[in-house]
């Protein structure tokens, strides 16, 4: 009896020894813990909205590209966007700097679910160790836009399938040695336009890190009674759109003090609230907003 009770102790070892290993991975998988090869960076592209009002907006997503420069790092004093580089051009300042790609899931994105403070992880991979100077999106053909329900070609402005976004330093996360993340916010009321009975599109992208930049949240009731919302202050704006609760969230908000507009739909009064503090890594709640007719 003492030998079959020892043969089925040495059976439940043997069987949940797989089941440990495969919870510490779960566990290293969940606090972020990734063997990154040595002289590689890792680093990770997230997108999100910053709204227009539109149904819907879908964007063929189709490469991200990261320019490094080898002989300089993320924490070097040198910050300046180099001569001729804008969004149409790129040129190489020396023999160090190098265009590498992502891994990234292509295909058509609708941006109008990316709002409120969901993002999503667009690209990621390793990179040489190096300075990031730059981001090129490129975009496919398959572009749209919604209006009234009804769907709409959105087309490239001088058929230009692609932008480039400089990064400096306050774009950049580091979670941890030689891991960083970046997010882009689409701005969406930049990048659209309507003329000669056409939808245009030329991709306005603003790249910032959580760690240098705050939100702002809250609720709008009643819901039918509010638009748009718009945070603002001397040197920065940006907008949102309430989901179905009238909850919503601005992001990518540079520290200092705005003031809030909330228009009115309905019948219902536009309320703006003044003085609101932002500060880094921190979310502002604004709590309950009660619009009035």
């Amino acid at each position: 009896m003492k030998n079959n009770l020892k043969w089925i102790s040495a059976l439940i070892l043997i069987f949940s020894m797989p089941a440990l290993f495969m919870a510490c991975n779960k566990s290293d998988s969940m606090q972020g813990n990734e063997q990154i090869p040595d002289g590689m960076s890792k680093v990770s592209v997230y997108l999100m909205d910053g709204p227009t009002d539109y149904q819907q907006v879908l964007i063929d997503i189709r490469q991200i590209a990261v320019k490094l420069d080898t002989c300089q790092r993320n924490g070097d004093d040198d910050d300046h966007d180099q001569p001729g580089c804008d969004d149409d051009h790129d040129t190489m300042g020396s023999h160090c700097e190098i265009w590498d790609t992502l891994n990234i899931n292509p295909g058509v994105y609708d941006l109008l679910t990316l709002r409120n403070g969901v993002d999503t992880l667009l690209a990621s991979g390793f990179l040489l160790n190096g300075k990031i100077e730059r981001i090129k999106f490129t975009i496919g053909d398959n572009n749209s836009v919604v209006v009234d329900s009804v769907t709409h070609p959105l087309q490239l402005v001088n058929n230009q399938h692609f932008v480039f976004v400089n990064i400096k330093r306050e774009h950049l996360d580091s979670l941890s040695s030689n891991n960083f993340q970046l997010y882009l916010d689409f701005d969406l009321n930049r990048s659209i336009s309507y003329r000669n009975n056409a939808y245009w599109l030329k991709p306005v992208l603003k790249p910032f890190g959580r760690q240098s930049t705050g939100e702002i949240e809250g609720k709008v009731r009643p819901l039918n009674g509010v638009g748009y919302i718009k945070a603002y202050s001397t040197t920065d704006t940006a907008y949102a759109l309430p989901w179905h609760e009238g909850e919503f969230k601005i992001r990518a908000l540079r520290p200092g003090t705005y003031s809030v507009f909330i228009e009115g739909n309905n019948g219902y009064q536009d309320t703006t609230i003044s003085n609101v503090t932002v500060e880094r890594r921190r979310k502002t709640e604004l709590g309950n907003i009660q619009l009035h007719q």
